[in-house]
């Protein structure tokens, strides 16, 4: 089709009127936000709380930012510190995970010693909304409400007989007796070690849902477990016992806050972000919208400030070779060395960077990959830049090997770390190949070339010799670098290996984490060990991908073959992950020892719930 500048100049029109239109109609309920009736009225922020990704997500010039979480925690300082604001209305959308929890429960109790009142209304408290929402008072469920306290259980599908059905089985071969990871492919019921492990989690994180409710409610942790007891707790018993601070419905809860702030309250959505009035403002020239839109499909790259700051490496996801993978919107899927590797060497190489901060948010990986990391980590120190890892919810196995040559680790009481030790999962469809009436015919060169087939012979005698032979040599590597980094003896490194699994308190009992503290207390510890103040500017890195670098690198990427996006996300919300992955990684192909066959990555998924 011949397409005339005019037409030309239409589609482009048509194309900025599309993106426009979503960004318009975003900000559409911020209108009630700005219309302050009267100057004296109270004040309420109200703040929206869920899954927030770490990395910076893709900017929107339109619209409102989105926010990461990082940012999200310096919402809140700076609702804390605006006189104009009077109190803060929680709305909690999902849990944030348990470690991100802890980090907005200290702001938010920080909030609170600054003057600012706490407000949540909820029509279904659950205990994963609980360690948030008890911070609120008044904190209010209505009479026909529920409020649903489970206590915590983690469920393990093995999975042995029914790929036994199929004449289907796996070798999995591990260095660590907890390194379990794949043994729901190769087992039919959960080892003692995996149990042993995950039973320690749940004392954990149980211990920690009983005593942060307490704090938050003023009452004994052997109270709180009474609700428990009871699963569901009607609001008014609730209310009676202190769980919550009263059960009334909204009307009545809309007085009484009224009531509480003194005076009719307005009620502010979208603090801080852009309104309809300035996006109206930016488009008021005809021509506009044909300057935004390369800003959207093409924008500039951020500069680091001239001057001393701080650059935080956001390390999140499956840790792999190559480069790291992200959805149109910025969601971080894998952690690509290649990507990792080059933001540490844009800071080790910028002389205004004085420290950086690696939040680690990952299972891990490929052992090659992190190692890799590593290295570069140990560039960047080597350059006079101290390195301090913050780690978030999880930070284990590969995580902690990208961890474990910085300066210093700040963990919270929850995070998931540890689990030093290797595996790798060879699948054998022989047996099945054959059930099904299809014979392999293998032609090979080498000393070994047919015994490598595993599609004809499973995974061989030599190929699993091989194959421990090198996840031993990479496992002594691990304990070598656990032992320089923390500074302790290697057999006591093996003693806290095997694949162990820590929360972030063990650790630092243990000598593998340095400080029990959230994100904020990682930036201060930076600053102070690179001579900067408390206000030193913060850059992020990696660089966010624009639309047109997402598009090229999914056309120059390999087409797996693989499971749908969306089922795959799907399986994993319902605690299928670990399935996933395998079975992504065996749809691949690839030939029977790659580097990515050693796996330095936590042994399960723990799904809170």
């Amino acid at each position: 089709m011949h397409v005339t500048p005019r037409r030309s100049r239409a589609l482009l029109a048509l194309c900025a009127a599309l993106v426009l239109a979503p960004a318009l109609s975003a900000l559409a309920p911020q209108d009630a936000a700005d219309d302050a009736d009267a100057p004296d009225r109270p004040r309420v922020v109200k703040l929206v709380l869920g899954a927030v990704p770490e990395d910076p997500p893709v900017e929107n010039p339109l619209g409102p930012s989105r926010l990461n979480f990082r940012r999200t925690l310096e919402k809140i300082r700076r609702i804390a510190g605006d006189p104009e604001v009077d109190g803060i209305s929680l709305e909690i959308k999902s849990s944030p995970g348990w470690a991100k929890t802890l980090d907005l429960i200290e702001e938010l109790r920080a909030a609170k010693a600054a003057g600012k009142k706490i407000i949540a209304y909820t029509e279904m408290l659950t205990q994963s909304d609980a360690m948030l929402a008890t911070i609120a008072d008044p904190l209010v469920v209505p009479p026909s409400g529920m409020i649903i306290m489970e206590g915590l259980t983690a469920e393990s599908m093995y999975l042995k007989e029914m790929f036994d059905k199929l004449d289907l089985r796996f070798e999995v071969l591990h260095i660590g007796d907890f390194k379990t990871a794949y043994e729901d492919f190769a087992k039919d019921a959960m080892s003692d070690g995996q149990r042993t492990t995950i039973e320690a989690l749940l004392d954990e994180f149980y211990g920690q849902l009983l005593s942060i409710i307490a704090d938050n409610r003023g009452l004994s942790v052997d109270a709180v477990e009474g609700f428990f007891e009871s699963m569901f707790v009607d609001p008014r018993v609730a209310a009676e016992q202190g769980l919550i601070s009263a059960s009334m419905y909204h009307d009545e809860y809309d007085a009484h806050v009224d009531e509480l702030f003194g005076g009719d309250v307005e009620v502010v959505k979208g603090y801080g972000e852009r309104t309809k009035e300035d996006i109206e403002k930016m488009l008021e020239s005809p021509f506009a919208m044909f300057a935004i839109l390369p800003q959207i499909l093409n924008p500039p790259k951020k500069k680091a400030p001239k001057e001393p700051y701080i650059a935080i490496v956001y390390a999140t996801g499956t840790i792999v070779s190559g480069k790291s993978a992200a959805d149109f919107q910025g969601n971080v899927a894998s952690m690509g060395s290649d990507t990792i590797v080059a933001a540490l060497e844009k800071t080790r190489d910028d002389e205004n960077c004085k420290a950086v901060v690696l939040r680690v948010n990952s299972p891990g990986g490929s052992a090659l990959a992190s190692d890799m990391i590593w290295r570069a980590i140990q560039d960047v120190r080597e350059a006079g830049k101290p390195v301090v890892s913050s780690m978030g919810s999880l930070a284990a196995s590969g995580g902690y090997w990208i961890s474990m040559g910085c300066d210093a680790i700040v963990a919270q009481n929850s995070t998931l770390t540890g689990s030093i030790g290797v595996v790798s999962m060879l699948p054998d469809p022989s047996e099945t190949l054959k059930t099904l009436g299809i014979n392999v015919e293998v032609v090979a060169r080498g000393p070994h070339g047919g015994e490598l087939s595993i599609l004809e012979n499973g995974p061989s005698e030599v190929l699993k010799t091989t194959l421990t032979r090198w996840m031993e040599m990479t496992y002594d590597e691990f304990i070598t670098k656990v032992a320089d980094g923390r500074d302790l003896e290697p057999d006591r490194v093996r003693e806290l290996a095997q694949g162990r699994v820590w929360t972030g308190r063990q650790a630092a009992e243990n000598g593998l984490v340095d400080e029990i503290g959230g994100f904020q207390e990682a930036l201060d510890l930076a600053a102070a060990l690179g001579g900067l103040g408390a206000d030193a500017p913060l850059v992020e890195y990696p660089d966010v991908p624009n639309f047109l670098e997402q598009i090229e690198d999914a056309m120059q990427a390999r087409v797996d073959v693989g499971l749908d996006d969306g089922v795959g996300r799907l399986l994993t919300e319902l605690g299928f992950g670990d399935i996933v992955a395998t079975a992504r990684a065996a749809l691949a192909g690839g030939t029977a020892i790659t580097p990515d066959r050693v796996q330095a990555v936590l042994p399960f998924q723990v799904l809170v719930r």
